[in-house]
């Protein structure tokens, strides 16, 4: 953290160098102050003043060499000196050593007490250096990442719960953070529980995992992070440390921590590598403890374009002929976890703009788009889809988002407002496209209305992509796999794997894509549905018009080297050959 005098003399060395204006210095330190970053961070990423002159003044402000750490060749045998949790913690990167010295990039070279520990945990001396925080940490995520740190600090609080505790009006030291009342324990009060939880959020992100889950069991507590869809073991800290962390978690939460026996919903925000990281908690009591899962979301700015999503190009072009439609109603459909309400928002995205009035009934609202009237749904307060949608249509909205379709009530309002000039994005729990529309028949939604006001179903699942960077060609895949694709004799298959390495955690895959079919509505399927034909003939009518099935969609993206055989076959029927 700049001090003002630091600020003052970095300013001063930036104009008398001519890289600034004092006018362009006033807002510069106005914008970075609101924006929450440092001078030098602003600088940089406003793209006013090179990053190397930027840090080379603030260096000669610290009296201390300025080093590129993403160009630096760092060597193995220093990041073995420093454990990867005190380098997180100090932003410190340990780059070469030579005899008794090691020389450290750190974020702050100015902290004294920072560099004492680090010099007494390498135990030799520390010569410092300047390095940009964005370069320190991604050489961190490269060299340490948060998993290893978070490893040796529940190591390190592990061993120090089990050693014999005092009572806490000793003088020997202070009592930690969340020990039982009155007692403390031996041990240094450097690490704490807190810096634990925080580390494994940290951890989690760099794994790109969408949720992290908190499992008590009767020896054990175990932590697993669902990465790409698929869960995975992260940890298993000790018993001794579970009601510490679920406290912790629940403090960040904004929970009561003394109730222990009904669930408790709560959110936590968080800035990690000087980005906001929102998420969702809750928990509910098991038999073992209380479980606690936190979704992670992402910034909105990550929201995907359609391409990004794994639409087609052809497929694109259908849905954006969809999405720029005056009224009409459009569902998407899948299980849960399919990816359908990033899909809407991708389409709220193409969509959004100041001559339209858009508003959306989400449980909960999960991203904040700029321009459009988010109402969450809030069954306490009596606020349901049905309800909202109502208050909706007061708004004078041209575009309605319902986050799902769960009844009967919700679905006439929506198909209504579809009626009336108005375009209604929502969602449906269907296997396929097709079976949207009779599942509004089975919710006793007249067929005429769903055939005047139903414009197109998307149907999708997501499949783990293979590494890009351990991706090759897979010569023999299993015949076992081959057959329960049930291709035709004809059909010749291209197949990729990925052989797993450092970038993808040894699985293989990294990131997630979407298969997708797009039912588009024409005069034919209007009068299939009109005639209350079933799903299996709609579906025939479909394909008359060219529908792509998700199958064929799979198929298409193995063929390409985008997914495996392996995730394919997880939605596929293999006694219709159908997904």
């Amino acid at each position: 953290m700049l001090t003002e005098q630091d600020k003052n003399a970095l300013s001063k060395k930036l104009i008398d160098a001519g890289l600034l204006t004092p006018e362009q210095l006033v807002e510069v330190h106005v914008q970075s102050s609101k924006d929450g970053i440092s001078l030098p961070q602003y600088l940089v990423r406003a793209g006013l003043v090179p990053k190397a002159k930027v840090y080379e003044a603030l260096a000669a402000v610290y009296g201390v060499p300025y080093v590129d750490v993403a160009n630096f060749q760092i060597s193995p045998e220093a990041i073995q000196s420093i454990p990867g949790e005190l380098a997180h913690r100090y932003n410190a990167i340990p780059l070469f050593k030579i005899a008794n010295s090691l020389n450290v990039a750190m974020e702050n070279p100015t902290d004294v007490s920072a560099i004492d520990h680090l010099a007494r945990k390498a135990r030799c001396t520390i010569d410092v250096c300047l390095g940009a925080l964005e370069d320190i940490a991604a050489a961190l995520k490269e060299h340490y990442g948060a998993g290893s740190s978070v490893n040796e600090l529940i190591q390190s609080l592990t061993d120090e719960r089990r050693q014999p505790f005092r009572s806490a009006d000793s003088k020997k030291g202070p009592a930690r953070p969340f020990a039982k009342p009155g007692v403390t324990f031996k041990g240094g009060a450097e690490r704490s529980v807190v810096e634990l939880v925080d580390l494994i959020i940290r951890d989690a992100c760099e794994q790109n995992a969408s949720d992290i889950h908190i499992e008590p069991e009767e020896k054990i507590f175990r932590i697993r992070y669902r990465v790409d869809g698929v869960l995975h073991e992260a940890s298993t800290p000790s018993k001794e440390l579970e009601s510490e962390i679920i406290t912790r978690i629940k403090i960040l939460a904004g929970m009561d921590i003394a109730e222990t026996h009904v669930p408790q919903d709560g959110s936590i925000k968080m800035k990690i590598q000087g980005k906001d990281v929102d998420m969702r908690v809750a928990t509910m009591p098991t038999v073992y403890g209380e479980n606690i899962v936190l979704r992670i979301l992402r910034d909105e700015n990550a929201v995907l374009d359609l391409t990004g999503l794994g639409l087609s190009d052809e497929m694109g072009k259908i849905f954006q002929d969809l999405i720029r439609k005056a009224y009409g109603m459009i569902l998407e459909t899948g299980p849960t976890g399919s990816g359908k309400t990033t899909t809407l928002y991708a389409a709220l995205r193409i969509i959004n703009s100041v001559e339209r009035n858009i508003v959306t009934i989400e449980d909960p609202v999960e991203y904040k788009l700029p321009l459009i009237r988010q109402i969450p749904v809030n069954l306490k307060a009596g606020l349901n889809f049905a309800n909202a949608l109502r208050s909706i249509l007061r708004q004078d909205p041209d575009v309605i988002m319902v986050g799902e379709i769960r009844d009967t009530e919700t679905a006439e309002i929506a198909i209504q407002s579809a009626l009336t000039g108005h375009l209604v994005l929502s969602t449906l729990h269907t296997n396929s496209a097709a079976g949207a529309i009779t599942r509004l028949m089975d919710m006793k939604i007249e067929p005429f209305l769903i055939s005047s006001s139903v414009i197109g179903v998307v149907s999708q699942r997501l499949v783990r992509r293979i590494c890009e960077r351990c991706k090759e060609p897979d010569p023999k895949p299993s015949d076992f796999l081959l057959e329960s694709l049930k291709l035709p004799p004809d059909r010749k298959l291209t197949t990729y794997k990925g052989t797993g390495c450092r970038h993808c955690h040894q699985t293989g895959y990294r990131g997630r894509i979407g298969i997708f079919e797009i039912l588009k509505i024409n005069e034919a399927i209007q009068k299939k549905i009109v005639a209350r034909a079933d799903t299996s003939e709609i579906e025939r009518e479909a394909r008359k018009a060219g529908l792509k099935s998700l199958r064929d969609d799979a198929l298409d993206k193995v063929a390409a080297g985008i997914t495996t055989i392996e995730e394919i076959v997880k939605i596929v029927d293999t006694g219709t050959g159908t997904l």
